[in-house]
């Protein structure tokens, strides 16, 4: 797939390298003329006719990134791999939670785009081939398009992942504190290499 990245943080180089190793065409949206090694170009120029685009901003700068791109962005499968996180009062919070989500106020703002909440409860490292003793980790899904859906969840297929698709754009609200959870965990132990997984029967 041609996969464009809005964002050139850890998360946006992390994906790149990796999509990349499966052997697809990808580029990160950016103002920088230069990322280390990885093909750049503007961020309009790289989401238009991309078939999957990768929303990993800061969560505080999401919506206004997609907003200034509602036009390229119609028609397109965004990921939305981002967490309102607020670390101003010294601990992980988050701005938006519980009646709303930031997936959804992303959502609200592309309304011709179809976007899928995934990738957002585990590190950069796992996102691309996770390689964890206890076997393939789960991501947690959740959009309004089923087709949408099916277009992540084959590549998250492809690259390592199980995945548990828990319904609409909605359940952002659900799945913003579950990365939280993975935080917590992290500074708690010093490490960063863990991931949920659901078991089933």
């Amino acid at each position: 797939m041609r996969i464009g990245i809005l964002g050139s943080g850890e998360v946006g180089r992390s994906l790149a390298r990796g999509l990349a190793r499966h052997g697809h065409d990808v580029r990160i949206g950016t103002r920088q003329e230069r990322v280390e090694d990885l093909p750049v170009g503007a961020p309009a120029e790289v989401v238009t006719g991309a078939d999957l685009v990768f929303l990993s901003v800061l969560g505080t700068a999401a919506v206004d990134v997609v907003t200034s791109l509602r036009e390229p962005l119609a028609g397109q499968v965004v990921v939305d791999t981002t967490n309102p996180l607020d670390f101003s009062a010294g601990r992980p919070e988050l701005f938006v939670g519980h009646t709303d989500s930031l997936g959804e106020q992303v959502q609200r703002a592309i309304p011709d785009s179809f976007v899928v909440k995934a990738y957002n409860t585990v590190g950069n490292a796992l996102m691309v081939d996770p390689d964890l003793p206890a076997g393939p980790p789960s991501m947690f899904i959740g959009g309004d398009d089923d087709a949408a859906k099916t277009v992540v969840s084959d590549l998250l297929g492809a690259t390592g992942w199980d995945v548990a698709d828990l319904g609409g754009i909605e359940v952002s609200r659900y799945l913003e504190p579950m990365c939280l959870a993975w935080v917590l965990y992290g500074a708690r132990y010093g490490t960063w290499d863990h991931a949920f997984r659901l078991l089933r029967r």
